[in-house]
This record gives C-alpha cells, structure tokens and sequence, in this order.
C-alpha cells in the first residue's frame, strides 16, 4: 500500500514539472493593464495620453475654443517674422497709437518685426508689401493708405505664398486677409452728426440757424462712407448714395408720401429719385436730420479732412467767402486740434463773429491728446474741440490678434467694433454715447449704397 502511494506521489510531481517548463519555455506572462501597444481600449473609453481627465458634470462654456492652427514658420526655423505695413507713420494715430502697439504686440510674441513706412502712397505701400512677401516675411499687418481695393491682389498673392494677413480700417475684399478688424463707417460719420445736434441742443438755444463747416477726405472708398454719414445731418429723408460724387442721390422721380412725427401722410417736397422706401412705400424720415444745420462746403473734398494745414486754410476761405459766422466745423479726420487752436486764433482776431464759447470742433479718433482737450473744452477759452468719434477697441484688438497669430493660435476672421462718440460734459468729465444708444438707421446698410 506505501509502495502504490509513493508511486503515485512521484508521478505526479514527474507530471507538475513537466508543465512548469512548457510555460518556462513561452516567456514570462504579459499583463494587459501594463502594456499600451498590446492593449486596445473598450467603445468609448478615452485615452489618458490624449485627454484631459473627465468628470460625470461637465463644465458649461458658451461657445468652443477655437483650435490652434500651426504658428507661422520661419524658413530657417528662427523667430516668426513679421512686418508692419502703415499708411503713415508720422501720423501719430497711425505711427503711434496703432503702429507702435501692433509692433509691440508682435514682439511679445516672440516675432522679430520690420516696420514699413508708406508715407501715404498706395503704389509705395503694396510695393513694400510684395517686397515683404519675397523676403520671407511669415505675417503682415496692414493699415491700407486708401483705395482699398487696390490691395486685393497683392494681399491675396501673399496669403497663397503662405503669409498671414491682418488688415484695419480699409476692407480690401474677400480673399485678402485671415483678419479684417474695422468699423461701418457710415454709421461712423451719422454718429459725428448726432453730436454737432446735441451741442446745439446744450449750447445753442433757440438757434435756428448754424453754419457747420464741412471737411472730408475722399481717398477711399471707406472713408468717403464716413462723409456721407456726417452729411446725414442736413438730409430730411434716407437717400441713396452717390459713393463717386460723395453726396446722395437726388433725381426726379414719381410723387411719393411719407409719415411725419404726427403719423399724418405728406407729401415729400423734394427730388424723389434716390429715396429709400419703407415697407409700405412711404419714404423714410432721416433721425439724424437737423434743420438748424447749414453745411459750408470746400471745394477739396479729397484730403482737407485729414489734413491739418488744408483743414486751416479752408476755414480761412469760408469766411473769405462770407461765412465769418460759421459755429462748427465737422472733420472726418483727426485734425480736432489743430482746428481748435485755429478757431482760437480767429476769434482772439475777430475773424470770426462768434465767441469761443460759441463755437465748436468735431472729429475723429479718440486718442489721449484729443480727450485731453475735450475736457479742457468746458473752459472754452483753451480748447473748442468738443467732441470725437471713435470705433470701440480696434487698436486692442487689432494687437490681441497680432499677438495671438503670431503664436499660431485661430481667431475670428472678421470683426467690427463697436460705435461711440465722447464729449464732456460743463465739470469737464467725458461721456461715451454709443451707437445703439441714440438712433437708429432702420434699413440695413446695404440699401444705402445699393449692394
């Protein structure tokens, strides 16, 4: 019996040794938890490696996070390089307050940057910018001297190059650009009227009659959009608009209608070819209309407005030409300052009928000097100008995206800021009025130039 059980006992562990080395042979055993390149992950489950860890409540966003496109590459695989296009660099809005910053921004992103200088020729300025594109330039910011679509095919010819392109203030058209950062002008210039009524309104009581001396620049077509909202304020009914004569369209036409502030019908007692109708056919009473409001016209419509020597020289020929009794000039550029010190000067000569206090400058840009001298207009014997237009945080947001692309991140592709304008008020402290605080222009703006 010890015999059969000793036996027994050796064959089994003949048996148990035998399997021990057949497992041997095939390798130490692998876990699955332990190997990634042999495992493949259950439907639906998330790869550490690749993903941020979850939770059973996600967090609520408003909008998705637009993803990160490549940075822009240099070819020798050096700082991203970068080039600053500007119209006018001794134009302190231009060269200072948006060239400055733009280059700043650029180069806290790491960008070596070259600015360029146009000194306001279009021809000079596309020259640079093909110039840019061949010496390798990885992305461009331009501010367009004017004629905006003459940039068209150079800026379209760079971006297929591979360069990255940002333009403001001047649309060049589709295709152009990855960012276009601007404004509507027309509603621009409707907000300039807006603020010679209001100053009438505050200082002027019980006029009937003011002289508003109209500068304007029609380099481009963008801004020739700005003049024509300004001259909003001496049209009685929203009219087409004439972009290449600068003014609206007035022709004869069928007898029309519309309602007045009493919601009586009337019947329009002008030209009615160039109207713009409202759904019922009625023409369309214009809110920035003001009947007190006289425009003095010069005969330079083409760049007194924007600069600062022709803004002078023709305010001394309206009243050359019988109009020393003008109370307000209306620039579309920035040139407040030096038609304030102007007006200063003619009245302290009496080349000008009315007082200092009794007279005002309006213009654009509100750039630090210019607030500094509407607050010091409550003491009108420093300054006249009273007021600015202005186009919400491009320059921030033109330098935002210039930084943010340079390190290749996505942004949005077409923005337009905000209107406003600022005064001040009799202490001297500014008021900003935006545009969807006053009135409204209620067809789109399409209609007005016909698109």
């Amino acid at each position: 019996m010890n015999k059969r059980l000793v036996l027994i006992l050796a064959i089994a562990m003949m048996l148990a040794s035998a399997v021990g080395c057949s497992n041997n042979d095939a390798g130490p055993a692998t876990s699955a938890s332990n190997s990634p390149s042999d495992s493949t992950p259950p439907s639906g489950a998330v790869s550490p490696s690749n993903s941020a860890p979850t939770s059973d409540t996600a967090s609520p966003s408003p909008s998705p996070s637009p993803s990160p496109s490549p940075a822009p590459s240099s070819s020798n695989n050096g700082p991203v390089s970068a080039t600053v296009s500007l119209a006018d660099s001794s134009d302190y809005y231009i060269g200072t307050m948006v060239g400055a910053q733009v280059k700043a921004a650029f180069e806290s992103a790491g960008a070596q940057v070259d600015v360029l200088d146009a000194a306001t020729q279009i021809s000079t300025q596309v020259q640079q910018i093909q110039n840019a594109v061949a010496k390798g330039t990885n992305i461009i910011y331009v501010f367009p001297v004017g004629d905006a679509e003459a940039y068209l095919d150079p800026l379209v010819a760079a971006r297929q190059a591979g360069v990255k392109v940002i333009v403001s203030n001047y649309d060049p058209g589709e295709g152009a650009y990855d960012v276009y950062v601007g404004s509507e002008e027309f509603y621009m210039g409707a907000m300039q009227a807006a603020m010679v009524s209001k100053w009438i309104d505050d200082n002027l009581p019980g006029a009937t009659q003011v002289k508003a001396l109209i500068l304007e620049a029609h380099s481009n077509e963008t801004m020739a959009h700005r003049c024509l909202g300004m001259r909003l304020i001496s049209e009685k009914f929203l009219r087409l608009c004439d972009i290449k004569n600068m003014n609206f369209v007035k022709l004869p036409g069928n007898p029309v209608t519309y309602i007045d502030a009493n919601g009586q019908e009337q019947s329009v007692d002008e030209p009615t070819g160039g109207l713009i109708f409202d759904d019922y056919g009625h023409a369309i009473l214009n809110p920035f209309y003001d009947p007190r409001v006289t425009l003095i016209e010069n005969s330079n419509r083409v760049s007194t407005g924007v600069t600062a020597t022709e803004a002078q020289a023709a305010l001394e020929s309206a009243v050359t030409n019988g109009n020393s009794d003008i109370q307000v000039i209306m620039a579309c550029g920035d040139v407040g300052i030096s038609m304030s010190d102007k007006v200063l000067e003619m009245c302290n000569a009496h080349t000008l009928a009315n007082s200092p206090d009794k007279m005002a400058v309006f213009c654009s840009d509100a750039t630090d000097n210019n607030v500094a001298a509407i607050k010091s207009s409550a003491d009108s014997n420093t300054s006249v100008l009273r007021g600015v237009i202005a186009a919400g945080d491009l320059i921030a947001t033109v330098c935002d995206y210039a930084k943010r692309m340079a390190q290749g991140e996505s942004v949005q592709d077409y923005v337009m800021e905000p209107l406003s304008y600022e005064m001040a008020d009799a202490n001297g402290d500014i008021n900003t009025v935006y545009y969807t605080d006053i009135h409204q222009l209620s067809p789109d703006i399409s209609e007005f130039f016909g698109e």
